[in-house]
C-alpha cells in the first residue's frame, strides 16, 4: 500500500547497535556519539542463538544507527545485503560488516531505489515533479533527469512505481497519466509503448490508467499495473484493477483482470513482483508475478484481513512480511515459495504513537533478518529501530 510511515524513546544502550537476531544487553545511556533522535530495540534471539558467535551463525546482519547523523527516516534495498539509509544525508550501508561504504547529499525527502549494474537509480517527487538520480557504486551522481520535462505534456503522478530501471541500467520506464514510456539512457530516445488516449488495450480490456511498472524476463518485458474497463462496455460496471505485460519493442501486449482483487501498488524484488491490495479491500491474500516467467500466483496469509496495515517484500523476493497494528506491532514473515508462516514478532512500546502509523520493514534474504523502522516520518518523535531473525 502507499505507506505513510511512522517512538520518543530514551537511549538506553551503551552500544547503539542491534546485532540482527543476536542479544545485546541493555545498559546506561550512551555518551554522545549516537544521534539523539534514533533509538534501537534489541529483540531476543531464538533458542540456540543466545551465545552463538556471529561468525558461526551464518550470514550476519548488523544495523548500527550510531553511524548515521540526525534522524533516521527510511531505508531502501541496495543489493547484496546493503541498504541505502536516509538520515541527514544518504548513506550506503553494509549490514554484514556494519560499515558505511559511501555517502552523498540526500536528493529527495523520500524515494524509491533500485540497484543496477555498477550503481543505483533513485526516483521520487520534488516540488517540480518526478525526478530520477543515477549514481555509481560510490554514490557519485552521474545523471539527473526531470521526468515530467522529458515527457513534454504528460507527467508521472505515482510516487511509488512511477519509474523503473532495467537491471543493466540502460533503460528506464515511466508510467504516466497518458501512457507507458520507454527511455533509452544511451541515445536519449523516448518511445511510447502504450497511449491511453488512443484506447490502448486488447480485444476485451481497455487501459484506463497506469500506476506502476518494472522490467522482467531479462529486461525484455515490462510488467505494469493500473486500472481498466471492459470492451465492449458493461452497463453499471466501474473501472477495475489490471496487470499486464508488453515487450520493450511494443509487441505482445497482455492484460489480466484479477477477479475481485484491487491492487494498491507494485513492489519489485529481484525474483518476484508483488501486488498488495488496497487496504480497504484486503482479504488476506497477495498476488505476485514471477519476474523470470511472468506466471501469476497467490500467497495466503494466516488471517482474513491481514495485509491492510502493510505488506513488505524482501530484497530477493523469497519472503514477505505483514504488519498488524493495534496496541503494539505484530510482524508476520512468510516464505513465498511454500506459503508457510515462518516467524511472528511482537514489538511493544509505552508510546502508542509508534503504532498509529504504518512502519517500514526490510527483509534481508541471506541473513534472514528483519529491520523494522518506526517513527521515521514523524518529526516530533525519535526513530525506533528493531531487528529480529526469521527462518531456520
Amino acid at each position: 500500500m502507499k505507506k505513510t510511515f511512522c517512538m520518543t524513546l530514551a537511549l538506553i544502550f551503551t552500544l547503539a547497535l542491534s546485532a540482527c537476531g543476536k542479544t545485546d544487553s541493555p545498559a546506561p545511556a550512551v555518551s554522545g556519539n549516537v544521534p539523539s533522535d534514533t533509538s534501537v530495540v534489541a529483540v531476543p534471539p531464538s533458542d540456540g542463538q543466545q551465545n552463538q558467535p556471529i561468525s558461526q551463525a551464518g550470514t550476519s546482519c548488523t544495523f548500527d544507527p550510531a553511524l548515521f547523523g540526525g534522524k533516521l527516516q527510511s531505508c531502501a534495498y541496495a543489493g547484496n545485503g546493503t541498504l541505502l539509509v536516509l538520515a541527514d544525508k544518504l548513506y550506503l550501508y553494509d549490514t554484514g560488516t556494519s560499515s558505511v561504504l559511501a555517502t552523498a547529499e540526500a536528493p529527495l525527502r523520500d524515494f524509491e531505489a533500485q540497484a543496477i549494474d555498477g550503481g543505483y537509480v533513485l526516483s521520487g517527487m520534488d516540488d517540480s515533479g518526478m525526478m530520477v538520480y543515477i549514481y555509481d557504486s560510490s554514490l557519485s551522481l552521474n545523471k539527473e533527469i526531470a521526468v515530467n520535462e522529458l515527457l513534454q505534456g504528460d507527467f508521472v503522478v505515482s510516487e511509488t512505481g512511477g519509474v523503473a530501471a532495467s537491471t543493466d541500467g540502460k533503460k528506464l520506464v515511466f508510467t504516466a497519466m497518458g501512457g507507458l514510456y520507454l527511455y533509452d539512457l544511451g541515445s536519449g530516445s523516448l518511445t511510447t509503448l502504450l497511449d491511453v488516449a488512443q484506447n490502448a488495450g486488447t480485444a476485451s480490456i481497455r487501459v484506463s490508467m497506469l500506476n506502476g511498472a518494472a522490467f522482467a524476463q531479462d529486461n525484455s518485458q515490462i510488467v505494469f499495473f493500473g486500472s481498466g474497463s471492459s470492451i465492449p462496455a458493461v452497463d453499471g460496471e466501474e473501472g477495475f484493477s489490471i496487470h499486464g505485460s508488453i515487450a520493450v519493442d511494443g509487441s505482445g501486449l497482455k492484460l489480466t483482470k484479477p477477479s475481485g482483487y484491487e491492487m494498491e501498488e507494485m513492489q519489485s524484488s529481484v525474483s518476484r513482483l508483488f501486488f498488495p491490495q488496497t487496504f480497504t479491500q484486503a482479504d488476506g491474500t497477495l498476488l505476485w508475478v514471477d519476474r523470470a516467467t511472468g506466471s501469476a500466483n497467490t500467497l495466503s496469509f494466516s488471517a482474513g484481513g491481514e495485509g491492510k496495515d502493510g505488506v513488505y517484500s524482501s530484497e530477493q523476493g523469497n519472503y514477505v512480511a505483514t504488519a498488524v497494528l493495534g496496541s503494539n506491532l505484530t510482524v508476520r514473515v512468510y516464505d513465498v515459495a511454500s506459503g508457510e508462516l515462518i516467524a511472528t514478532e511482537v514489538i511493544e512500546d509505552s508510546d502508542s504513537t509508534y503504532f498509529n502509523r504504518i512502519p517500514r520493514i526490510y527483509l534481508l534474504d541471506e541473513a534472514k533478518t528483519a529491520v523494522v523502522v518506526l517513527g521515521g516520518s514523524i518529526s516530533e518523535i525519535d526513530t525506533l529501530v528493531s531487528t529480529f531473525e526469521f527462518g531456520a
